[in-house]
């Protein structure tokens, strides 16, 4: 047997159908040489089972085979419309006629004869697999036609009705066209108008700016170039009409002309703000800035108008200088106060104490002399206790100056101010101490107690509270002492707008310790003077 057949087709699958595989040796080896899938079904059965499953492209099928001849299968093959459009070649040692035309009946595209001769298989089943080649592409080209029919008949029906809609819309466009027209000539005749009152309307405000005592320009957004600037502005300046080309560069703090920029991107405009500018020759001066975001030529520009303050900020600048300068002298005024109010404590207490305690001793010692004459003993003994009494309000005239107790720390000074808050009024007090001892210096210390004792003044004379609490938090990095009470309370905003020199004073010590002092209270809710004091840092002797 010949083994050539070149001819043979290098794509497709072939499904060989015989109970003999050994006669089927030398068929696939030269169908696989040539690029061709086989299959191999042993029996009918097996055959229609693999040909469903497998849709090969051509079935070369034996005749005679055990069960279900050739003939029979192919016959099924047929009547299945899964298998119908296979390709059978029928493989037999029958000759006759009849056998091949029941074959042909049967479904059979072609006849081999067996023994087979390799070059006549190969050259049949190439035939029959480009047959089949071609019937796929001529399916699939049939379908396609099919689809483009389709599509075609689909395009035709929505390009009719585009062509309709289309129709339409050009209709109601030209009706549209012809309104629109009409329209704009309308618009035109009435822009003409509005441009002649502008026209009008810009020249009256060109005679207003020039003639406004308000300096005013337009630069643009954001570099600052000038479009326009009236007289009074050029006077502020300094400068002659031309030779400023921006404004930028005038300001003394560029930063502030970023930051109103800033402000004019977001905001769109800003008012009554302080500026400081300088003139060409290096002279600065301060001016109040209102400025607005708008067009000029159909660009973004800066309308702006200023207004000299620089004599109200060297006044206001004096003014600043002038309570500096008396809150010193009433710092200085304060500790000369505490100074003298210690030195008469020590004089009172040493110089006319020690007098009114020898004054005792000679009455007693006079006591003893007379004591043969009752009328005299009861002399003395009356000068005796005014004496004693004497000396008891020495001492607490000399407590009231400056209590011996702020020499020992602030915390024995109010242990002491308490006690003579308590023993003075009806009012329930309680001193509570949070933290260790702080390290005070006398001015600080003086200063927090005249607070606390002014506090519990306000609470005796006005408060009509049963119950006070003084409360001292003291960390390393900061003292806070607390007055709160009971009481009636009053509202702060009101007691600053009458001027409170209780309340005046108090702030100004606590501003004078570099601390802060703040009042919470409310009517019907009692009151809270809180002292707040950083204590970082060296303090002041």
């Amino acid at each position: 047997m010949s083994k050539s057949g070149a001819g043979v087709s290098s794509n497709g699958t072939v499904l060989i159908v015989d109970d003999t595989p050994a006669n089927l040796g030398v068929v696939v080896d030269s169908l696989e040489a040539r690029g061709i899938r086989v299959l191999v079904a042993l029996d009918g059965v097996e055959a229609l089972q693999r040909a469903a499953l497998t849709q090969p492209d051509l079935i070369l099928l034996d005749v005679k085979m055990p069960g279900i001849d050739g003939f029979e299968t192919c016959r099924r093959l047929k009547r299945d419309a899964h298998t119908r459009e296979i390709s059978v070649i029928f493989m037999t040692s029958l000759t006759g006629d009849n056998d091949r035309v029941e074959g042909f009946l049967a479904g059979g595209v072609d006849y081999v004869t067996k023994p087979l001769r390799v070059d006549e298989m190969l050259a049949r089943v190439g035939v029959h697999l480009e047959l089949r080649a071609m019937h796929k592409q001529l399916l699939a080209r049939n379908q396609q036609l099919l689809l483009e029919v389709a599509v075609r008949k689909q395009a035709e029906i929505e390009l009719s009705l585009a062509r309709d809609d289309l129709e339409r819309r050009v209709e109601l466009r030209t009706r549209e066209l012809a309104h629109a027209n009409a329209d704009l000539k309308a618009q035109i005749h009435k822009s003409r108008r509005v441009d002649a009152r502008l026209q009008a309307s810009e020249a009256r405000f060109r005679a207003i700016v020039e003639t406004s005592p308000v300096p005013l320009c337009i630069t643009s957004m954001p570099e600052g170039r000038i479009f326009y600037t009236n007289e009074p502005l050029r006077e502020l300046f300094g400068i002659v009409e031309g030779n400023l080309a921006t404004l930028a560069d005038l300001y003394v703090d560029p930063r502030e002309r970023e930051r109103l920029i800033e402000h004019l991107r977001t905001e769109g405009s800003f008012s009554n703000t302080e500026v400081q500018f300088k003139r060409p020759d290096g002279r600065h001066f301060w001016a109040i800035a209102t400025a607005r975001v708008a067009t000029y030529d159909d660009a973004p520009a800066i309308y702006v108008g200023l207004s000299d303050i620089t004599l109200r900020k060297q006044m206001e600048q004096e003014l600043v200088e002038s309570r500096e300068q008396q809150r010193e002298l009433s710092a200085y005024m304060e500790g000369i106060r505490e100074e003298e109010r210690k030195r008469i404590a020590m004089e009172i207490h040493d110089e006319l104490g020690q007098l009114l305690t020898a004054l005792k001793m000679d009455v007693s010692l006079l006591k003893m002399r007379l004591a043969n004459d009752p009328e005299a003993a009861k002399k003395t003994d009356d000068m005796r206790e005014l004496v004693e009494g004497t000396i008891w309000m020495v001492r607490n005239v000399a407590s009231h100056l400056r209590p011996a107790a702020l020499n020992f720390g602030i915390v024995s000074a109010l242990e002491w101010l308490v006690e003579d808050f308590i023993r003075r009024n009806a009012i329930a007090c309680t001193l509570r101490i949070e933290g260790c001892e702080p390290v005070l210096s006398d001015a600080y210390a003086t200063a927090a107690f005249r607070i606390v004792q002014a506090s519990l003044t306000n609470v005796a004379r006005h408060a009509h509270a049963t119950r006070v609490e003084v409360r001292l938090i003291s960390t390393a990095a900061k003292l806070e002492l607390r007055v709160r009470d009971n009481g009636r309370g009053f509202e702060p905003q009101a007691a600053h707008r009458k001027f409170s020199y209780g309340l005046l004073g108090m702030n100004e010590r606590a501003r004078l310790m570099g601390g802060s002092l703040t009042i919470d209270s409310a009517p019907g809710a009692g009151t809270t003077v809180s002292i707040h004091l950083p204590l970082s840092g060296a303090l002041p002797t």
